[in-house]
């Protein structure tokens, strides 16, 4: 099981008209009916354009990809057309909602009255997801995560599609023994970043050396530029690797950390 994630080769895209329905919270409930193709343009053509990343968080697939996977997803997805001056493409409308979430095992936060607030982590109870599916939402965090299931990955690798990263694993063997050792090693990994660091800056100066070519630290997060000159910043994963994204904004705890040069990731 995995998140459905861009990596950071596929191409970019953005959307033109901010009244459009594309805009709008895709949270499970179908909306083919009133759907109508909306202009979008390039942001970044980069390498691969078989998933590329609506920089609003929609997933979206080329008509080439739509063709191999519609036959497996049709129950699950709305394939709704867009607009674009070079490339048939369409966004995904997941209507697949499932209630399989392990609320034993998961770390769930919780409001002063009790009632949910979010996941620091999801654990899946496997045996609610029906056999034979490919993509599917959870709906607590519907509007804003997908989740691709081995036979999606499957059918990715064997037509060697690019442009997702499947680093965020959901495993139905993830004993609490993994659990407590993959602990270990993020925690180790952190102590690491901190006990190397040398002179620290605040976020502003940071923020400075960034555009002069450093990569910054601070704990878990990281920024730096990419090879085509952007600004991303990162969140060391339970896995080790840094899931990367355009901040649409900074948040204001960043703002009061101090951070230090770390070596650049290949980003």
């Amino acid at each position: 099981m995995y998140d459905l994630i861009n990596n950071d080769n596929c191409m970019e895209l953005q959307i033109l008209d901010w009244d459009h329905e594309l805009a709008s919270r895709f949270n499970g409930e179908s909306k083919k009916k009133n759907w109508t193709p909306t202009k979008i343009k390039t942001l970044y053509k980069k390498k691969y354009n078989d998933f590329p990343r609506i920089i609003i968080g929609k997933p979206a697939m080329n008509a080439n990809v739509k063709k191999v996977f519609e036959p497996f997803v049709s129950d699950e997805v709305e394939f709704l057309p867009l607009a674009h001056d070079e490339l048939e493409l369409y966004v995904l409308n997941v209507t697949n909602i499932l209630d399989c979430v392990d609320w034993e095992r998961s770390d769930v936060r919780r409001k002063s009255d009790g009632s949910w607030a979010g996941f620091d982590k999801v654990v899946f109870d496997f045996s609610k997801i029906p056999h034979g599916t490919y993509m599917f939402k959870i709906k607590e965090t519907a509007t804003v995560e997908v989740y691709v299931t081995d036979l999606f990955k499957k059918v990715v690798d064997e037509h060697k599609f690019k442009g997702l990263n499947f680093s965020v694993v959901y495993d139905s063997e993830f004993t609490q023994e993994k659990e407590e050792e993959q602990q270990r090693l993020y925690d180790a990994a952190l102590e690491e970043i901190e006990l190397n660091k040398g002179q620290e800056y605040c976020y502003d100066d940071a923020r400075e050396l960034v555009d002069q070519g450093e990569a910054m630290a601070s704990g878990p997060w990281k920024m730096q530029l990419n090879q085509h000159g952007q600004f991303l910043q990162g969140e060391l994963l339970k896995d080790l690797s840094y899931q990367w994204m355009i901040p649409a904004y900074i948040p204001p705890v960043l703002l009061l950390k101090s951070w230090h040069k770390v070596k650049k990731s290949e980003i």
